[in-house]
């Protein structure tokens, strides 16, 4: 039965699997990624409440696309207000000409970052990365999309030997509230938020001890979700064997629970998505819709087998099993 409230854009005859990777969304723009085409499509809202595609966005011409896995628009787009940022991977030429003893010392990617005004129409502007170490002083540059800018911000690593990275799957930002994966020596992790308002805070912890979390972040402005993406199964196994679950946090009064349940996650007020991964087991990827109330307890909305979803700015975006590959936009169910 079709659902009256759903919007599906079609894709174009040379879309391929990648169309609809990356997804962005505001009140202005609409934002769908084909890194295999190299290209972001962006449509606007028409009269009849549905999105027309106005123009497509593709690499800057020095750009070298001509190895193996260098993508644009692959790892993740951003909007917000006017502004779009999308990220691109290069093959990195020194470990190309490397002999196989050097490689594990060379950093196999190069990344990129590119910015543009989507209403004044500008170039693509190279831009500083999302997330930039600096161990001599261990501290992590933070540059940030906020209110249509980049705005930088230099917060302590927290004694962790990963602290936030590109892609952007690491970092989840919401107003003042910066929520950022970690990764330590003895393997433990989760995420710390922090407060740009309050800087000078103590930044909350958020992790299960024995337990793999971080892979997979999200936060609004009442809750955070800590999960396991499913990529990387062997951190599920051995000292790391509950890591199927997702941790949730209510910001508001400190109320913590975990789910059953792990994948990428996704939040928009109080509605949390779980996509879960590919399992060879149980090879039927699927997406769960939760209400999550004052204690931070999950109900279960729906379950509905889709290809990819997630929640973002009040819509709910899905791609089902079958060969049109089109994106579906909903609005998210009301309280």
């Amino acid at each position: 039965m079709s659902n009256p409230k759903q919007f599906c854009i079609e894709p174009g005859a040379d879309a391929t699997r990648t169309f609809g990777q990356n997804i962005a969304i505001n009140d202005k723009y609409l934002a769908i990624s084909d890194s295999l085409r190299s290209k972001v499509i962006v449509y606007t809202p028409d009269d009849s409440g549905g999105w027309q595609k106005t123009r497509e966005i593709l690499p800057p011409a020095d750009l070298d696309l001509s190895h193996p896995n260098s993508l644009f628009a692959n790892e993740n787009i951003e909007l917000d207000e006017d502004v779009l940022t999308i990220s691109a991977r290069t093959r990195n030429p020194k470990w190309l000409k490397a002999s196989q003893s050097q490689r594990d010392e060379i950093p196999r990617n190069i990344y990129w970052r590119y910015l543009t005004n989507l209403k004044a129409e500008t170039p693509l502007k190279q831009i500083d990365l999302l997330v930039e170490p600096e161990p001599e002083s261990n501290r992590v540059r933070f540059n940030l999309l906020r209110k249509g800018k980049i705005e930088q911000f230099i917060l302590p690593n927290m004694g962790r030997r990963v602290l936030g990275s590109n892609p952007k799957s690491t970092i989840a930002l919401n107003e003042n509230l910066l929520l950022v994966s970690y990764f330590s020596e003895d393997r433990t992790s989760g995420a710390y938020l922090f407060d740009l308002a309050r800087l000078k805070a103590e930044p909350l912890k958020l992790s299960i001890e024995n337990t793999a979390l971080g892979g997979t972040i999200a936060v609004s402005q009442q809750f955070a979700a800590v999960g396991f993406d499913g990529i990387n199964w062997q951190w599920a196994y051995g000292p790391h064997a509950r890591s199927f679950i997702t941790l949730i946090r209510n910001l508001e009064n400190g109320a913590t629970s975990t789910i059953e349940s792990f994948g990428t996650v996704s939040l928009s007020g109080n509605i949390l998505a779980i996509m879960h991964p590919y399992d060879y087991e149980a090879p039927t990827v699927f997406l769960e819709l939760y209400r999550l109330d004052e204690n931070a307890q999950a109900h279960l909305i729906n379950k509905q087998k889709v290809y990819r979803g997630e929640v973002q700015n009040g819509f709910l975006f899905t791609q089902k099993y079958d060969d049109s590959m089109r994106v579906c936009i909903e609005p998210l169910p009301k309280n």
